[in-house]
This record gives C-alpha cells, structure tokens and sequence, in this order.
C-alpha cells in the first residue's frame, strides 16, 4: 500500500489505535508507523470523542476477559456483577497516554453531528459509530480516512487507507 502523503489531514478509526496499542502482530508496527508520523508533524491525525470511547471499550473489555481468563463476549455481563475489576486497568493509562501523546486533533461530537451521522447512516447503510465518524469527516472536511473497516466502500468522494500488513 502507498504512504499517506506528507501534509494529508487524516480521520483514523479505532482499528487502527487498537493496532498501535496492542502491538498487533500483522498491522501494528504499520499503525505505529502512522502514529509516528503524525507525532512529527508529516501527517495530521483526527479522531472524536467516539473513537477514544471505542478505544477505551475494546481495551477494557480485553483486559477484563484476559484477566479473569473469560471469552470477550462473556466480559460486560461479568463486569455488571463484579464492577470492581473496573478498578485498576491499564486501558485507563493507555487511552491516556493516547490523548495526551499522540498528538492526535480530539474532535467532540454533539446534536448537529448525530443528525448528519444519522442521515448518513441511512444513506451508506452504515452502523452507528461508523456514521458518527463520516459526519465528523464530513464536519471537519477530511476525505481521507485510515480504517479497516471495509464498510466504508461504500462511501463514495473519500479516500480509504488501510494497514499494510507486515
């Protein structure tokens, strides 16, 4: 896959701060890569709040299925019934390290965003989040968004980067 021109103002979705985090074995060191880059300036990174709640979701559910040796769908109920595993988690520190280090633009997201997220929604047929993330684009005038989610082919006038694997 071609580099991210320099100076390219990017949206990345939680996949790719999942990769990055987790050092996941086939797409982390490209996401870190990215991430490098936008540290030092050669490429702008976006994200909402939505993205940084996804990250922080996906990393605690992890955590508390790793920890307690349980399967990621089982985590939330068991979390329901014993919410002090929510106590001392790493995710906390990661996602922080995250908003504070990445030198990542955090964008929020309110009522004028959810209606054009739920426009959009409809109109490519795309889940909730998903659609939170194009009207935030949309808001921001980005067209280029790092994913690998391949839902959003069916989005047509932005430009797709996926992780290159290694």
């Amino acid at each position: 896959m071609p580099s991210i021109p320099t100076g390219r103002r990017v949206f990345l979705d939680t996949n790719v701060l999942l990769y990055a985090v987790t050092e996941h074995p086939g797409y982390g060191k490209w996401a870190n890569v990215l991430l490098d880059r936008i540290r030092n300036n050669t490429v702008e990174g976006v994200i909402s709040v939505i993205v940084l709640n996804e990250l922080l979701h996906q990393l605690v559910i992890g955590e508390v299925s790793q920890r307690e040796g349980l399967h990621p769908s089982q985590a939330i109920r068991h979390i329901k019934v014993h919410p002090d595993v929510l106590t001392d988690l790493a995710a906390y520190e990661v996602v922080e390290d995250v908003e504070k280090n990445y030198r990542l633009q955090v964008v929020g997201v309110d009522a004028e965003t959810f209606a054009i997220a739920r426009a959009l929604m409809r109109e490519h047929r795309l889940l909730s989040n998903d659609a939170l993330h194009l009207a935030v684009m949309q808001i921001e005038g980005i067209t280029d968004l790092v994913t690998n989610d391949r839902d959003f082919n069916r989005v047509v006038g932005i430009k797709v980067w996926r992780p290159a694997s290694e």
